[in-house]
């Protein structure tokens, strides 16, 4: 399979089907998406995975992208299931489990619980607990009480980008955002309005590499450090003139830190 072709389709785990997508061949890599995201946010990295020799996939939450969306059951916890349970149906694993925002979340919790099924992880512009209400979801289902979900979402979104991030990557990320139902959006941020694991951390005994954004209002470089100074031996990568979406914003200062981790997990499972 070259670095273009993919397999795409749905399968029904715990109730519901989900969405994903298949690329490459090789040691295993899942990438999981950010709150009210989709896989296709992932795409430029699943082709460039690829390429070298690594089988990616991605997954769309129940409720997101071409995943159904049911009524009730979705938080961190089940989320993690399904991403499991869907891993066990396609036979992947253990695989490195690379999270973005929520999905870094879903991550951490993933690994903690399934470590059998976790070869490694990477944390990208994500939290370990957000005492501070810092998550721009948090403010935007605040808002959301009183002057809708659309106005509070139009009001915030701008605050998840660094100042000179094109206009073409917001307004796509945007339209994918709103593509989510808004109920789904926010039943998720009340399941995880307290998430913490950060008392947790230490019982990680997988490699990680941890990547943060220097210019992130939603998950602040502080996080980032924090995260890496409570996992293990974790590594830390900071992106400058990034906001939240550095997949989009900064693909390649992305990838320099992502795919050298990547190929050494991949060597290290063949030897």
């Amino acid at each position: 399979m070259n670095a273009d072709s993919s397999t795409s389709d749905r399968i029904k785990v715990n109730g519901v089907r989900l969405a994903y997508s298949l690329f490459g061949q090789g040691a295993s890599v899942v990438v999981l998406h950010g709150w009210m995201c989709n896989r296709s946010f992932w795409l430029r990295q699943c082709r460039e995975l690829a390429g070298r020799n690594l089988r990616c996939l991605a997954v769309d939450f129940r409720g997101h992208g071409d995943s159904e969306a049911p009524t009730g059951g979705h938080s961190i916890e089940q989320l993690a299931d399904d991403v499991g349970a869907l891993m066990a149906t396609l036979e992947i694993g253990p695989a490195v489990m690379v999270g973005h925002s929520m999905g870094g979340m879903v991550a951490q919790h993933f690994c903690l619980e399934r470590p059998e099924q976790t070869a490694a992880l990477v944390l990208v512009a994500t939290i370990a607990s957000d005492p501070d209400d810092r998550l721009i979801s948090k403010r935007i289902v605040s808002d959301a009480a009183r002057m809708g979900f659309s106005r509070a979402f139009d009001r915030h979104f701008d605050a998840w980008f660094a100042p000179g991030a094109p206009r073409s990557v917001r307004g796509w990320v945007k339209r994918q955002m709103r593509s989510t139902p808004n109920d789904i959006g926010l039943e998720l941020v009340s399941a995880y309005n307290r998430f913490d694991l950060t008392g947790r951390l230490g019982e990680i005994r997988r490699p990680t590499l941890v990547i943060g954004t220097r210019s992130d209002d939603s998950a602040p470089p502080g996080q980032s450090r924090r995260l890496a100074e409570l996992i293990p031996g974790a590594r830390l990568a900071l992106i400058e003139d990034c906001g939240h979406f550095p997949m989009l914003e900064k693909p390649e200062e992305l990838n320099r830190s992502l795919l050298p981790f990547l190929e050494t997990q991949a060597g290290s499972r063949q030897d």
